[in-house]
């Protein structure tokens, strides 16, 4: 790498400090991937990788450019991804902004459906033990009904789209059911009522 002095240049951009035969300095343009690194994609896809300087941030980026090619093989659109740990792989770095997005809903769920966001303890114990407790009870939900759906379905639990909202409907129907058949003196029929075709328990559940 070379050592000029990098506060003239543009911040909002970035830069290629990698030594060529002339020892220049190049603007990277995301359309001239001389000297970038073609990683494995996706049918369709052309994917480079390169450690980039960033003078808005003033570091290095490890940069992953996901290119999306029409049947005859030109660019019609383009994907960049960067991550300040230089060291890791252009795959996992995609992998990790891949799983961004479900991250998202469990933040949602987590708000919505178990009270992240309502508890009026000023500790900070009681703050981190509330929060601990609004994500466990997603998770477990969600793991209870990956479970639950892999079983019945028989497909991978990636397959299967989770929503808090219905695992608290099929709570709620189970408890009703439950108490429902309680006072009727026919608590022994419930199982046959949970394992019914076509599944009453899920009365109301909806996608995520």
């Amino acid at each position: 790498m070379v050592t000029q002095d990098r506060k003239a240049r543009p911040r909002r951009a970035y830069w290629d400090y990698s030594l060529n035969a002339t020892h220049e300095e190049k603007k990277v343009d995301f359309v001239d991937f001389a000297g970038w690194i073609s990683v494995p994609g996706a049918a369709k896809e052309q994917v480079w990788t390169h450690v980039v300087w960033a003078p808005h941030f003033q570091c290095f980026f490890r940069v992953v450019v996901i290119q999306n090619l029409d049947k005859a093989g030109k660019v019609l659109g383009r994907v960049v991804l960067a991550s300040t740990d230089t060291s890791m792989p252009a795959e996992q770095i995609r992998a990790l902004y891949s799983a961004r997005f479900q991250l998202e809903f469990v933040f949602r769920d987590a708000k919505q459906h178990a009270a992240l966001t309502t508890c009026q303890l000023r500790s900070k114990k009681g703050l981190q033990n509330h929060w601990n407790a609004a994500f466990l009870s997603v998770s477990l939900a969600r793991a209870e009904q990956l479970l639950r759906f892999t079983a019945w379905t028989g497909r991978p639990a990636k397959e299967i789209t989770f929503s808090m909202e219905d695992a608290k409907r099929r709570a709620f129907n189970l408890l009703f059911a439950k108490r429902i058949l309680a006072n009727l003196g026919l608590e022994q029929r419930f199982d046959e009522l949970q394992n019914h075709p076509s599944r009453p328990l899920d009365l109301g559940v909806k996608a995520a």
